[in-house]
């Protein structure tokens, strides 16, 4: 499984170029859309207000020679491939396994470089864990907090990142960023999402509940998802890593 280890290294920016046109392998398919990076095999693109991530191989042989002298990937572009294949397998995130306990999960997060506690390492005893720990760095402008669910015998089931609840205002901006960052990270870790859908509409979104847009499946048949969730007036992006395996909506 490939979720997240690295994950503020493995970030990048967006910087979104003029559109031009691409087509299909087949060439029987063409669309505008503009050039945001490749790491070699996916290359990122923006169409409107959406972030599209697909394997090269995928387009139009003119495109793929376009792509090769016009933006070759730069370095840091290639070490995102690097540092997704040097994940242990069974990975939730991070070193995190699933099975861990809780011990193992403090410690582990404790020691990694990729996240950050608000509490002293001997004050996480008293304060609980959920919410402790964040993200290093941003994610389209955001920070992502992290959760845990456990299972009858405490051990690490599920982790959850979450981004701390913003306002409506918010919503079509700074969490829609992080959101199309989530979705290019997700890609380059997963390949293409099995189940993918626009940006959830805030009219769409009921208190307590996360409405899902974009499903993964692991090599390890575990499921990441993604979407957005409303508490009360405040509203966040949300990422689940599951040892489940959830099942892709038959209508999506």
């Amino acid at each position: 499984m490939r979720v997240f280890i690295l994950l503020t290294t493995l970030f990048f920016s967006v910087s979104s170029l003029s559109a031009r046109t691409w087509k299909s392998a087949s060439g029987d398919k063409s669309f505008d859309a503009s050039y945001v990076s490749n790491d070699g095999k996916l290359v990122t693109l923006r169409k409107g207000g959406r972030i599209l991530t697909f394997s090269i191989a995928k387009l139009h042989a003119d495109d793929q020679a376009w792509l090769k002298v016009n933006h070759p990937p730069t370095e840091k572009e290639k070490g995102l491939k690097k540092a997704a294949a040097a994940v242990p397998r069974g990975a939730a995130f991070d070193t995190l396994k699933f099975g861990d306990s809780r011990k193992e999960v403090v410690e582990k997060l404790s020691n990694s470089s990729n996240v950050v506690s608000s509490v002293p390492p001997a004050m996480i005893s008293r304060v609980g864990l959920n919410g402790i720990f964040k993200t290093k760095q941003t994610i389209g402008g955001l920070h992502c907090y992290l959760y845990f669910d456990w299972d009858n015998n405490a051990k690490l089931k599920e982790v959850i990142l979450r981004t701390k609840g913003k306002s409506l205002d918010a919503y079509s901006g700074t969490l829609r960023n992080n959101w199309s960052e989530l979705i290019k990270l997700l890609t380059i870790l997963h390949g293409d999402a099995l189940q993918g859908a626009p940006y959830p509409n805030s009219a769409d979104l009921q208190d307590g509940l996360i409405l899902g847009s974009h499903l993964w499946r692991t090599e390890d048949e575990h499921s990441v998802l993604l979407g957005t969730g409303q508490d009360s007036n405040l509203y966040s992006v949300v990422v689940r890593i599951t040892n489940e395996r959830i099942k892709a909506n038959p209508t999506g």
